[in-house]
């Protein structure tokens, strides 16, 4: 388990590494925004974009998986297609080779930096780990990547058009593994590469068997004060519920950066009534939200999310269509039923 979550938490500061990069020097013409085809698009948007960090952050993530877990390689998934501009974005056998390949999208001064990120070496130390966790067989795991999430405010914040509550500090990294017998979540890491000016965190936590344990480590945290977090297009008859019972609504930017703060104790719960969250979205968090006591489930059936869905299916089945309700506490979740009923 330890090689496990060591290895997703290098492939999220890898892909953390990549973002970074694209904050140097003439960044707002190196990133390569291009909207997303029919078949990969968010539904909840007129338009979706990735840009060409977001494909390289995933390749990176993927090769540092692959190279630490090689039974894992054939079951990773992100959020984004490898192709941009007409390029199949991959890393080569060198980092002069990936730049070569990147600078015939972007300019070449970009290109190597962001090869430089993403072949540099990783260093991170796992502290206070998990033990005593049963063996878990590697043929029963699958690997969901969600490169760069909140790509929005990515781009508003590497151009600096955003606003100071939004921006660079709501991207995350969210690398997540799940048992494809069950498709429960398992391990899941949150890295935040924009956090503090750009010193960044990871919070990690397990979810297996007996074992309970995320970095953190103390739940006191936990919040029960009135806070839900929404997106700005959630329905307005439920926040009118929440408001008519005392309760603080917040419409925050990123599904990753909102339930991050749920996971660290900044809200009660994070709250979606409609299909606009994905997999990539929420795995990584719904496993350090299980290794607190608390839960992701479907918002029309109450049921918990799974993860185990055919490896080839079109974007919109990797949708969250039923909604979904996070939280940390289980006398939240009692109070989000009486509410929401």
């Amino acid at each position: 388990m330890e090689d496990i979550l060591k290895a997703l938490i290098c492939a999220s500061e890898r892909a953390a590494s990549v973002a970074k990069s694209c904050c140097i020097g003439a960044a707002k013409d190196s990133l390569l925004v291009a909207e997303k085809g029919e078949g990969e698009a968010n539904a909840r948007f007129d338009k979706d974009f990735k840009t060409i960090a977001d494909v390289l952050a995933q390749e990176s993530a993927r090769y540092e998986i692959a190279l630490r877990c090689p039974d894992l390689a054939k079951q990773l998934r992100g959020e984004e297609c490898a192709e941009i501009g007409g390029v199949t974005i991959k890393l080569c056998e060198s980092e002069e080779k990936t730049a070569e390949l990147l600078s015939s999208l972007v300019p070449l001064q970009a290109a190597k930096r962001m090869a430089e990120a993403a072949h540099g070496e990783i260093k991170v130390t796992l502290n206070n780990p998990p033990v005593h966790v049963a063996d878990i067989n590697p043929c029963d795991l699958g690997v969901w990547i969600d490169p760069i999430d909140a790509t929005a405010e990515f781009i508003a914040g590497v151009r600096g058009e955003a606003d100071a509550d939004r921006g660079l500090p709501c991207v995350t990294v969210l690398i997540g593994a799940y048992l494809r017998s069950t498709g429960e979540p398992i391990v899941g890491v949150i890295n935040q590469p924009f956090y503090s000016g750009g010193k960044g965190r990871i919070i990690w936590g397990v979810s297996y068997g007996k074992t309970r344990k995320w970095s953190e480590g103390d739940t006191s945290k936990h919040s029960i004060d009135k806070t839900v977090l929404i997106s700005g297009a959630e329905n307005p008859a439920i926040v009118k519920k929440f408001k008519a019972c005392g309760w603080e609504v917040k419409s925050v930017p990123g599904a990753g950066h909102k339930l991050l703060k749920v996971a660290i104790g900044e809200a009660a719960a994070y709250i979606v009534s409609k299909g606009s969250t994905f997999r990539w979205d929420t795995c990584a968090p719904h496993a350090i939200l299980r290794a607190q006591g608390g839960d992701l489930l479907c918002y029309t059936t109450h049921k918990p999310v799974t993860y185990n869905d055919p490896m080839e299916c079109d974007t919109q089945q990797y949708a969250n269509s039923g909604g979904i309700i996070a939280y940390t506490n289980t006398k939240v979740l009692e109070d989000l039923k009486k509410i929401l009923n």
